[in-house]
């Protein structure tokens, strides 16, 4: 902020009583300026600009370049917002995104934690390792005929043994051979299958998976189900024979993987095609397009669409295939039947309710953090609830901040700074200065255009007056901040002086006084514009009285002395009359508001 306060003032140095002739502004100094700040000055309405800054035919093709971007970025937005609220009712098949997000890598390869359920077969790689009279340690392949060959030990036939069984089989036999000798058997590899998926499968085909893969592996394989496929419906063959008929939504909604049986090399998979589809949508914790048995009924479906949600009405819609409705009670749920095409919409609940108000407390208090409150209480509300002021607070330099004054606040700067963006664009040169060819400009610029406002209000922090006068008390507004700083004996001295820093605070000291310590004003200090900003963020301009002094002036625990610039003395140049109030008052507004810490 005083960076900010001194390229304020400085930015009066860039205006020429006699700056009004008309110039061109050259692209060499749009060019020295931020990208941001070169829009400012291309997007400077041109009836502001007519009678006294021509343009070049490129600057004005680069103002319909940036307005045919804008307009671009317009459309992009708009095209969004249609998309989403597009998709905002739109309820899927329940299922149909499970496989787009399952596993890429489908394929258990090498897993050491194979179930005991499967089935051993040719290809398959068993790890056996001895421990006694005779030490074997290899990996043996199954052989064509499903006997593996134990070296020096003997041949045994595991093939078409559960993975549990064929451990205990090697172990007999081993134990038959040689008494005392241990056996340790591990699954090192699986061989792959194939398997044949026919029906409604995305991509129906013969696959080729690794052993131990089930069926989520396969179908993920094929892409999923198709839209006319059934998830509760999937039949698994061997040899020509139904050996289980699975339903997925027992995977999908209760996580149930085990499966009765695993996938072996030669069987089939059909996905049968879909009987009962029936939607349901509002007031359920999943809202989505399900798949009913026969045997099933509206209760049925709310089970599978995990129950109403907290907002349901006790209202329910039954919509037919035709447009007819019927209307029934949720005590009616579990006798009511739905057929293959209805759509169930259950209204949503509501409830009006208040705002919750939330304000900050942060600082030199015993309980600071976030407090909510009712409409209608005040600071020092909210000051005693998170228990009052520490023994080190510092009540006057306190500060209340609000996002509506922050608002205000950066509005009243835009048109300043639009004004001033106006008249650089707008203004000539003299022999002797140009401002759109000054060096410092550009710094300035930037820095008033990044610019930002906390919107400190101001209020009455002291206890006392405040028992004494209730009417000081400062009623709070939603999201607003509150910080109470620690007590600080500086005072602080900056700007055009000989050594700016923190002097040691006395009652007894002037303006004069701390100017003095801090080694005088330097060579281009305006004395008659010495800013005194007070711990509360009020600010003024220090009285002069007939002996240079500043006697008069308050100065508190916590102040800053600002001194800037005279503007006639820097670089040479003359005071702009014509803008010279504007920024000054802004600088001014800006110190009041905002404080310099």
């Amino acid at each position: 902020m005083k960076k900010l306060l001194t390229n304020l003032v400085l930015l009066n140095a860039f205006f020429l009583h006699n700056a009004l002739t008309s110039q061109e502004l050259n692209d060499a100094f749009l060019n020295s300026l931020p990208k941001s700040i070169q829009e400012d000055f291309l997007n400077t309405p041109d009836e502001d600009l007519s009678k006294n800054f021509n343009e070049r035919p490129e600057t004005r093709i680069r103002k319909v370049e940036s307005g045919i971007e804008n307009i671009k970025d317009q459309i992009k937005s708009l095209e969004s917002q249609i998309s989403r609220d597009e998709s905002i009712d739109e309820i899927t098949i329940f299922g149909s995104n499970f496989f787009d997000s399952y596993q890429t890598s489908f394929a258990p390869v090498n897993q050491q934690n194979f179930s005991s359920d499967y089935v051993i077969d040719v290809g398959d790689v068993l790890s056996v390792q001895t421990f006694g009279a005779v030490r074997v340690n290899k990996k043996i392949p199954v052989s064509r005929d499903g006997t593996i060959n134990i070296p020096n030990i003997g041949i045994v036939s595991v093939a078409g043994l559960p993975y549990a069984d064929a451990i205990k089989t090697i172990q007999a036999f081993v134990s038959q051979k040689f008494i005392g000798l241990e056996v340790f058997t591990n699954l090192d590899s699986a061989r792959d299958m194939s398997v044949l998926l026919i029906g409604n499968a995305d991509k129906p085909g013969i696959y080729t998976l690794p052993g131990g893969s089930n069926i989520l592996s396969l179908l993920h394989a094929a892409g999923g189900i198709n839209e006319s496929g059934s998830y509760r419906s999937i039949t698994h063959k061997r040899n020509n024979r139904i050996i289980q008929e699975i339903d997925l939504y027992d995977v999908l909604i209760n996580g149930n993987l085990l499966f009765k049986s695993p996938l072996r090399s030669g069987d089939s998979v059909i996905i049968n095609p879909s009987r009962k589809i029936v939607s349901i949508s509002g007031g359920i914790n999943t809202p989505a397009i399900y798949e009913l048995k026969d045997n099933e009924n509206l209760k049925d479906l709310v089970n599978l669409a995990q129950g109403f949600s907290i907002s349901a009405t006790d209202t329910i819609f039954v919509y037919d295939s035709k447009g007819n409705f019927r209307r029934i009670s949720p005590e009616e749920v579990d006798t009511q039947e739905v057929n293959h095409g209805d759509s169930v919409k259950i209204p949503l609940f509501s409830p009006i309710t208040k705002k919750t108000l939330i304000v900050t407390i942060d600082g030199a208090v015993n309980k600071p953090g976030k407090y909510s409150f009712i409409e209608g209480t005040t600071l020092h509300q909210i000051i005693a609830e998170a228990g009052g002021y520490t023994d080190d607070a510092y009540p006057y330099g306190a500060a209340l901040y609000r996002e509506k004054v922050a608002q205000i606040q950066q509005e009243a700067f835009d048109k300043t700074y639009s004004s001033l963006i106006t008249f650089l664009a707008s203004s000539g040169s003299t022999n002797t200065f140009s401002a759109s060819t000054s060096s410092n400009l550009p710094l300035i610029l930037s820095e008033l255009k990044t610019t930002e406002f906390l919107g400190r209000v101001s209020a009455e922090f002291s206890e006392r007056k405040v028992e004494k006068e209730p009417s000081l008390d400062t009623v709070l507004s939603d999201g607003d901040k509150i910080f109470i700083p620690l007590f600080t004996s500086d005072v602080y001295v900056t700007g055009d002086v000989q050594n700016p820093g923190g002097r040691r605070y006395s009652s007894g000291l002037t303006v004069s006084d701390y100017l003095e310590q801090s080694g005088g004003l330097g060579s281009f200090a305006d004395a008659d514009r010495i800013i005194i900003v007070k711990p509360n963020g009020d600010a003024e301009v220090a009285k002069k009285s007939l002996f240079l002094s500043y006697s008069d002036s308050n100065i508190y625990p916590g102040s800053t002395i600002y001194i800037p610039r005279k503007i006639g003395k820097l670089d040479g140049i003359e005071y702009t009359a014509t803008l010279a109030p504007i920024v000054s008052s802004l600088a001014l507004s800006l110190a009041s508001l905002n404080s310099i810490n």
